[in-house]
Formats: C-alpha cells, structure tokens, sequence
C-alpha cells in the first residue's frame, strides 16, 4: 500500500507535458550537483518535469558522498542505489539499470548508470571525496582553490571504474568531457555565491562548501559557451517561505522517500521537509524582459535584446538582471557590482551606481524600472536587504530588511510611483512622494516570491500556488484569487492578463474571461506590455515567444 501511495503522489505530480517545437534541437539538460540528492531536494519539480516530457536528462554527481560513513564504498553505494530509485521514481519506470565506465580527457573515467526502459535518463558518478571525508577533507573546495592539489575518487562497492587521482584541471576537462558527450541544451547546477545574510552555521560559506564549488567548477567548464545555466539555491530555501502547491510538495517527497530507503542518514522531516516545500532560482529572470516584438536577456556573458548581442562597454551584465523600461529603454546590472546601468535608445550607456548600504557579498537584487514624465525610476533590493529606489538622480533607502531578489516598480493610473517587494514577514509597499523617497502603504498581504506590476495592478503567488491580483481601484487590496498551482511567480500586463508555469510545467494565461494553456517552459515567462505576447526558455536552450490569444 505505501509504494502505489507513493507512485500516485508521483503520478500527479509528473505529467506528460509537450515536445519540442519543430526544427528545435532535442532537450537535453544536464544537471551538476554535489551529492546524490542535491537535485531531487533543490532542483524539483524542474528534473522531474523534464524527464516527462521527454527530454534527455543526465545528472552528473561530483562526490561520491561518502561523509564520514564507515565503511565508505558502502555508503556511496547506497547513495547511488537512492539515486537510482528516485530517478526511476520520476520516469514512472522499473528501478532496472546498466551501468558502464564512461571515459573522460586523460585517460580518466567515471561510473556511467542508464535507465533500461528509459535510456534518456543517466546519472554519472565522478567519485570525488565529499568535504565531510576525514581522509580527504574539504576536498572539492581545495581542488577548487588550488590547481596544485590532488585527490583520488572513492570507489563506491560494486564499482565498475577503478580509483584515480583528480586535480583542478581534471575536474573542469571531465566536466567539458561530459559536457561535449551529453550536448545539452539546459544546464542546471547549484549556488555558487549564497547570500550571506543565511545559514550562519556554515561559516563563511553560508551552505554546503561542496555545492559552492560544484557551481564554480560548472561555471568554468562553460565558459566559451552559450548555454543557459540555471542556478538553484540550496540550504537557504529554508529561510524563505514554502513556495510549492501541496500537489508539488507530494510528489517531491514521494520521489525522496524512494530515495531515503537507501540512505539511514536522511528522512521526511525536519530540516529535509522545508527544502521538499521549495524550488527558487539564484536569480531569477523577472517579467520585463519582453516587449512587443523583442526580448531582453543575457547569454553566457552578453547581453542579448532580439537576437542580437548588445555590447556593452564597461560593465559584463549578470545573469538575470536585463528588464526593458520601455521599447527602446533597457537597464541591466553589472556582474560584479551590482551597479544598474541604463540604455536609452542611441544614447551610450551610464551608470546609475550601486545603493547604500554596501555589505560584503550581498549581491543586489535585480533592477525594476519605469518611465515617468521625461525620466526613469529604478528600485532594487540593496545589499542590506532592504528597497532602494532612484528618483531624482540619487538612490534612496525606503526600508526594508528580508527582502527577496526581485523588486517592483509602477506608475499607477493616477500618476503616483510605488514600490512593492515580498518579505519572510509579508508585502512591502511604498508611495513614492516628490522628494524622491516614499511612505509606507499599510498591506496585509503575504507573497512567496516577486510581486508583479503593471499598470493599476499587482500581482503574486501565494503558498499555496494561487495567483492572488491586487487593484489600484480598490485600494490596493484584492480583487481576484486564481486556483493556478503555480511554480512560478506570475507576470502581468494590463487587463489584468497574466502569465506563470503550472506544476506541470506548462505556461498558462489567465484573463478575466478564461484561462489558455500554451506549451511547456523551464521558468518563470514574462509578458509583453500590452499582454499579447508572452515569453519563456524552453526544454531546448530557447527564447520562445507564444502568441496570446
């Protein structure tokens, strides 16, 4: 009875959701993760969605995971016999695989696992010491900083690939090697700079010092290429709220109890049961980044509106960050700094500089902007947590000091400015007045992720996956509740129309006179200003536009 319970809450979770568009290359997505259940904890729904709808999958664990678990052969065995199950699990199919070494640049090779009745699904085993290893501590972390340092993989029982000794090269060539055999389309892979205003139990790192790495080792073996790469925040989902409908929430713990009969070390409760609640990108795209006829995003390290690169003198844009104030408007930040800089039509570029305050590390969240009489306004979440926001050519700190990544900004129907964010504790709101800063708008509202702004209208996602609206006209207070099951924050343009992904991973309209399902999306969409076109990635590695009917 437990099992059929477990394959029914996976059922309604994973359903069969599209196919590529024609003349598209195959999906192909590849996941890097540290250990075996960093990506059914901190990358689900998305692997899963992707498996059913029939992308190739592959994930690739750099540590054998081994701990300080004795005898270690054996633990990393049953991590991989977890792995196994879980990704049977979500293709719906038999736990029946082969496996077979797989060779990587210098004569190196890795444990090759392939689903039988589902060859597309593969999970690649590299080996490499987990930091917790007292034979081989901190291991990955050091490869990473120093190219001199040398380890040999843990063989797991039953291994079919012998011990062989990695350094930092080898590591980035193996994963350029996998790289080049898998051919993905999508890259997923985990954070490699946690904001540090969490997890303060793990020092200086603020997670897991193996999934900081694994990013950064990721992001190398990259470079030179053009493929999107999602990063996914681990531990510290735990510090935001839940964000996943319970529909979603089941299906994740039905996949990781599969996974838990392996491995005596983890279960379905505290601290695991808050990381099954949640999904959220490091940085997620925003809403603004299409307008009619075009888009805004960046590209490995360009920035590209249309299906040009945009050069960009004197900053390197970050991933994330590129929202259209209007057609021929654009601001983006700068990867390093933070610093917001802004395009208008055929004029150069120019900063608009970084907020106060200025914490070490704390990235700012990505920039909202919208063109009132003649200028722009821009706010952002500042390094401090808070709302920053520049009116009159200096930033202003409105307050604020839990706020998530993505600020809004609007220009309501009555000409007014106001600013809205989410917090752990609710919805932040600001009007702005004629000094350039802002007073607060009393709300009782209580988003879990970005708050979406058009026009006389706002719009979020509720913890339960509802699409809840909010009108200038009364208020400010809410006027419609959506039943979406969405596992995305929503986009809006006037109407109100909205856009967000189902737990299907399929992009829905929502109007006031229906709702139109479009076809399946890897992240948030966002929505052309007058709400006729909307945009998302696709499975492929593509910008895809969707006309709305």
């Amino acid at each position: 009875m437990r099992t059929a319970v477990l394959l029914l809450a996976v059922a309604l979770l994973l359903v069969v959701s599209g196919v590529a568009a024609a003349g598209s290359p195959r999906p192909s997505h590849l996941q890097v993760v540290a250990h075996p259940d960093d990506d059914m904890l901190f990358m689900s729904p998305d692997v899963p969605l992707a498996i059913r709808s029939g992308a190739r999958v592959t994930t690739v664990f750099l540590t054998a995971g081994e701990s300080d678990v004795q005898p270690p052969a054996d633990y990393a065995a049953s991590r991989q016999a977890g792995a196994r199950a879980a990704f049977a699990a979500m293709a719906g199919v038999a736990d029946d695989w082969t496996r077979s070494a797989l060779e990587l640049p210098g004569g190196r090779s890795a444990e090759l696992h392939r689903l039988r009745r589902r060859p597309s699904v593969g999970l690649v085993f590299l080996g490499l010491p987990d930091d917790n290893d007292p034979r081989a501590r901190h291991a990955l972390s050091e490869l990473w900083r120093n190219p001199a340092h040398r380890v040999d993989t843990v063989a797991a029982a039953g291994s079919v690939v012998p011990v062989t000794s990695h350094d930092r090269g080898s590591v980035i060539d193996s994963l350029i090697g996998l790289r080049e055999e898998f051919a993905p389309t999508l890259v997923r892979t985990q954070d490699p700079r946690p904001d540090p205003r969490h997890q303060q139990q793990w020092g200086s790192a603020h997670d897991h010092p193996d999934h900081l790495a694994t990013a950064r080792f990721t992001e190398t073996a990259l470079i030179g290429t053009d493929l999107p790469l999602l990063h996914y925040r681990d531990y510290n989902v735990a510090d935001a709220p839940p964000n996943l409908p319970e529909r979603v929430v089941a299906g994740k713990r039905a996949v990781f109890a599969r996974y838990a009969e392996h491995d005596p070390l983890v279960g379905l409760g505290e601290p695991y049961d808050a990381w099954l609640a949640a999904m959220r990108l490091r940085r997620p795209w925003g809403t603004r980044w299409l307008t009619s006829g075009s888009h805004a995003h960046v590209r490995g390290r360009d920035l590209v509106i249309g299906e040009s690169v945009v050069d960009t003198p004197g900053f390197a844009p970050r991933e994330g960050s590129a929202s259209f104030v209007d057609p021929a408007t654009v601001v983006v930040q700068d990867r390093d700094s933070g610093a917001v800089w802004l395009k208008e039509g055929d004029r150069p570029w120019r900063s608009l500089g970084v907020p106060p305050p200025r914490e070490p590390g704390v990235d700012l969240g990505p920039p909202s902007a919208v063109p009132v009489r003649g200028r722009v306004v821009v706010a952002v979440r500042d390094s401090g947590g808070g709302v920053s926001v520049r009116d009159t050519g200096t930033w202003c700190r409105l307050g604020g000091s839990d706020v998530g990544d993505e600020v809004s900004v609007l220009a309501s129907g009555s000409g007014e400015i106001h600013v809205m964010a989410a917090s752990r504790n609710g919805m932040l709101h600001w009007r702005l007045t004629g000094s350039g800063c802002g007073v607060p708008v009393a709300s009782s509202e209580h988003p879990v992720g970005a708050i979406a702004t058009t026009s006389g209208y706002a719009a979020y996602r509720d913890s339960r996956g509802d699409l809840v609206v909010l009108a200038e006209s009364a208020g400010w207070g809410r006027v419609r509740t959506i039943d979406a099951e969405a596992i995305s924050d929503p986009a809006i343009a006037p109407g109100p129309v909205l856009a967000a992904r189902n737990a299907d991973g399929l992009l829905q309209i929502f109007r006031p006179d229906g709702t139109t399902t479009l076809g399946h999306v890897e992240a948030q969409p966002a929505l052309s200003p007058n709400g006729d076109q909307a945009a998302a990635l696709t499975g492929d590695g593509l910008i895809r536009t969707f006309s709305v009917p």
